[in-house]
């Protein structure tokens, strides 16, 4: 939404300083997620590297939807064109982070963050209804329909009617094969949601911004992350050098700043965890996607290592802190040598063993 603080968040996440807002229809910037344990390795093991896990943020110009910025006498075309043009560049996108204010703003009024999200919401509903409807014609207009398109039309009728009961195809109970089916459509509300409420000082201060409690069970009814900050103090955070930024955290109460915890939750919201790879070279996070094996983990960091698979060696993140090292880690056992079946877990320190291809 215009106003929110939505290009500010894309600035901080990315580093990115002149990127995003104006009249762009979008901008994009690498943001890193924030890994503690990638600290942590990097002092043990001195490394030349460090690399984090990253993702990529788009940041689409900010619109009036519903309503333009709130009149009554909103235009249907402009509504319709903004949608257009939102939509289009979400549809390719994995997640989706919605920004809206809790402050009130000399330029778009007093805030209602529940309306501004719920509406969000909505047009996001109006859009698949368009999709899913449109393909329901064209398969029932078939004289003849295959086996598989019987399947798709049923999936389809399910899909308009509960869209049209203004759900989103996160809460219709979707299998992982129907929502595996449906990922050629461009469809936008099954695609996870990350809600940023970007609250003023002294919301932020007081732990409370207006109508807290309803966007937290808005939140919690549809399965969506929840996470507030202050885009002022964050900035701020941002602004001082290394050394200060601890001070600064600490006389604020931060246990861990509002991009962290964004950063964390659009990277949980996609699905993701990450192994890790530790020695004097490089101390990297590595992204895989959860509920993968340990040999279909290998294949990021190589095809070669997935096709020569013979076994991982492992410790656990917190297995090795427990201890103090890598050579008290093995003293005690805590390495374990695991087949290409194993499902890898999130801070899995990984070494793998592999037979180089001829």
């Amino acid at each position: 939404m215009p106003g929110s603080g939505k290009t500010t968040l894309f600035k901080l996440l990315t580093g990115a300083a002149g990127a995003g807002g104006g009249r762009q229809d979008s901008a994009i910037g690498i943001a890193r997620v924030p890994d503690r344990r990638i600290q942590v390795l990097a002092g043990m093991f001195k490394p030349r590297k460090v690399t984090y896990a990253q993702i990529e943020v788009v940041d689409v110009a900010g619109m009036s939807l519903g309503q333009s910025n709130g009149a009554d006498d909103a235009d249907p075309r402009a509504h319709s064109r903004a949608l257009t043009v939102l939509t289009n560049n979400m549809r390719n996108c994995d997640a989706l982070l919605v920004v809206v204010r809790a402050f009130t703003s000399p330029l778009e009024g007093d805030a209602d963050p529940v309306a501004a999200v719920s509406s969000l919401a909505d047009d996001l509903i109006l859009a698949d209804m368009v999709v899913a409807e449109g393909r329901k014609e064209r398969l029932s207009a078939q004289r003849r329909r295959s086996a598989d398109e019987e399947s798709e039309l049923e999936l389809m009728t399910r899909l308009c009617q509960g869209l049209g009961q203004g759900l989103g195809i996160r809460q219709l109970g979707l299998s992982g094969e129907e929502l595996a089916s449906l990922r050629g459509y461009g469809l936008l509300s099954v695609k996870p949601m990350v809600v940023a409420v970007n609250v003023d000082e002294e919301q932020y201060a007081a732990g409370d911004y207006p109508r807290r409690a309803a966007m937290e069970e808005w939140c919690r009814e549809r399965g969506v992350l929840l996470v507030t900050l202050c885009a002022k103090i964050e900035s701020e955070i941002a602004e001082l050098p290394e050394e200060d930024r601890e001070v600064f955290i600490k006389e604020y109460g931060i246990s861990r700043t509002g991009i962290e915890q964004l950063s964390e939750a659009v990277y949980g919201s996609l699905g993701l965890i990450s192994f890790l790879t530790v020695g004097e070279d490089e101390v990297r996070a590595w992204p895989i996607r959860r509920g993968l094996t340990a040999r279909q983990a290998a294949a990021a960091i190589h095809s070669d290592i997935e096709r020569g698979f013979i076994r991982a060696e492992i410790v656990s993140y917190d297995d090795l802190m427990q201890v103090g090292s890598y050579a008290a880690a093995r003293a005690a056992g805590v390495f374990r040598l695991e087949g290409r079946d194993y499902v890898m877990r999130d801070g899995d320190i990984v070494n793998f063993r592999f037979s180089p291809a001829r």
